[in-house]
């Protein structure tokens, strides 16, 4: 095989919305650029840990097709999405490998086998589905398959994010949580879910405070990321719609229709007033998924 480059841009997405744990993802409208070389002739190992990501999940596909994957395989992850934060990035990274091997292939695979490989690598979806598809999704497992429906965001919607320096790694961020939950907490998570992509779907936006709440996840993780809970109350007050943790954090990220500099202000400043260090990002959900930008 002749030395090959192929570019992915892809957006970073959010996971849960609050009390869609493990099943709702949004994609942002923040990118990064994902560069993939192949040649038969020997390249640079990757650099840990997403150019391994990358790499791992290309992998996965040639050998998912009986295919030999190419001796000299690296890549390069042109980052502008924040890894360690609840943004998606591996899910990022891993989207752009099994992408890139696809098109190395000449595209045998359609996106649906893509999500199911990337769901394999992930563990779940949520991050996965909005990657590929764009939009606001809701994935579920049934049996060996991952089933998706997604629905566009509504126009003028904006996300803004506080971004703290700390990080807080998906598997540790899993650790807190608790391994059951009682019938009332249960059912107070379903009604908020299914509220969210109601609300979105309809375009009822002054519901999203009531659809952003949960018990199942957020209450456990305040006790390691002591400024989430007055991050919540400062976006609110600030106008915000609602406001959430953004996949297992550490981003806050608060949903707005107007308003956003002066919310992401208000989440800067009780952040500082908690002794938490990070900065601010307005942006909005993006309907568009992955793309190979480049082939060369």
């Amino acid at each position: 095989m002749p030395a090959r480059r192929i570019s992915v841009r892809a957006p970073a997405t959010t996971a849960n919305l609050g009390p869609g744990f493990d099943c709702l993802g949004m994609a942002l409208d923040l990118w990064a650029e994902v560069v993939v070389s192949a040649s038969d002739e020997g390249l640079p190992p990757p650099g840990p840990p997403l150019g391994g990501m990358v790499v791992e999940a290309a992998q996965l596909l040639f050998a998912q097709l009986g295919e030999a994957s190419p001796v000299g395989l690296s890549a390069e992850y042109l980052q502008e999405i924040p890894v360690a934060r609840g943004l998606g990035a591996s899910a990022v990274a891993r989207a752009a490998g099994l992408l890139a091997a696809n098109t190395l292939l000449r595209e045998p695979l359609e996106r649906e086998e893509i999500l199911a490989l990337g769901a394999e690598l992930e563990g779940h979806a949520d991050n996965m589905a909005p990657v590929l598809f764009g939009g606001l999704q809701v994935t579920v497992r049934e049996d060996d398959r991952v089933i998706h429906a997604g629905l566009a965001a509504p126009e003028g919607l904006k996300a803004i994010l506080f971004v703290p320096d700390m990080e807080m790694p998906t598997q540790e961020s899993r650790q807190v949580l608790p391994d059951f939950l009682s019938r009332e907490d249960a059912i107070y998570n379903i009604g908020r879910a299914s509220l969210m992509v109601a609300a979105l779907a309809s375009g009822r936006l002054d519901l999203l405070d009531a659809a952003t709440r949960d018990r199942l996840h957020q209450p456990a993780r305040a006790k390691v990321f002591l400024a989430m809970e007055a991050l919540f109350r400062a976006a609110r007050q600030a106008g915000a719609l609602g406001a959430f943790l953004s996949g297992g954090g550490s981003t806050v990220l608060a949903l707005a229709s107007e308003r956003e500099e002066e919310i992401a202000q208000a989440m800067a400043e009780a952040a500082a007033g908690e002794g938490t260090r990070g900065h601010t990002i307005v942006t909005a959900p993006s309907n568009e998924g992955a793309q190979v930008v480049e082939k060369g």
